[in-house]
């Protein structure tokens, strides 16, 4: 047993990922199991570019997406426990953009057929996803093509925060506030109030608060020049080719604007262990 797992079944690991990247499903893999206090194994698969032909290594450089949400609530729970919110306080307190919010009468349906907001989106809402927001991807009908058209991608939009914000303040939301989940930008929008709590870009906040105390040196939403060879490439399975092929989706060299608290940062195996 390798702290506390089967020998046999840590050692199936590697071959089974070995197998996906052989079969063109994936570029490759970092893996790391960690159990009390102890790593217990690492696994590095296949390429980060594969082009160049270079290897997956432990300190390879990954966009985290939505594992950067938990950070930024992270972060918003520290502000709690400072007293400077709470669950049940109403976002409008910070993002006025969000008064007066209108309700899809059906999720799916036009954009002009809404009622008002029962009552106001509240901290808990974005933490947990309630807050009748949504995401292009994740929803069907005119309110997907809307945020599409509105915001631009999920990830890298070229509006600042404060135009982010007042763009998704102006569409109706596809449910009730508390009514029920829907996996959306709620994070996002968490992640703005931590910053106009504090007074500073998200992205300072987290690397006053988590990074630079945890010593996480190669988490941000950028990745330095100088890092950019250890960044893995974004791969895609190509629709008309049924194969392998290389999404262009760059990384910022410097800090960007809109430092998306939902799904916006850069990572390495060790340091989200971290």
């Amino acid at each position: 047993m390798d702290g506390g797992f089967s020998s046999q079944g840590l050692e199936a690991i590697g071959p089974a990922l070995q197998a996906v990247v052989d079969a063109g499903d994936l570029s490759g893999f970092v893996t790391l199991v960690w159990r009390k206090g102890e790593v217990v194994q690492v696994n590095t698969v296949g390429q980060r570019d594969v082009s160049a032909g270079k290897p997956m290594t432990r300190d390879t450089i990954f966009r985290i997406a939505s594992m950067t949400k938990p950070i930024t609530s992270v972060a918003a729970l520290m502000l709690m426990e400072e007293g400077k919110l709470r669950l049940d306080d109403p976002i409008t307190r910070w993002v006025p953009e969000f008064a007066d919010m209108q309700v899809l009468k059906a999720a799916d349906g036009p954009l002009d057929q809404t009622v008002p907001a029962a009552r106001d989106i509240t901290i808990e809402d974005l933490m947990t996803h309630r807050a009748g927001l949504a995401y292009g991807f994740t929803s069907i009908g005119p309110i997907a093509q809307a945020h599409e058209k509105a915001l631009g991608p999920a990830l890298g939009t070229p509006l600042s925060p404060d135009e982010w914000m007042k763009r998704l303040g102006e569409l109706p939301l596809s449910y009730q506030p508390g009514e029920r989940f829907h996996y959306s930008h709620a994070t996002d929008v968490l992640g703005f109030i931590v910053g106009r709590i504090e007074g500073k870009p998200l992205a300072e906040v987290l690397e006053s608060r988590i990074f630079g105390p945890l010593g996480m040196k190669d988490t941000a939403f950028h990745v330095p020049r100088d890092k950019q060879e250890r960044a893995a490439k974004l791969y895609r399975i190509g629709p008309e080719t049924d194969a392998l092929e290389e999404v262009p989706f760059p990384f910022y060299p410097e800090p960007p604007a809109f430092a998306a608290g939902g799904g916006g940062l850069v990572s390495t195996a060790d340091d989200y262990l971290t």
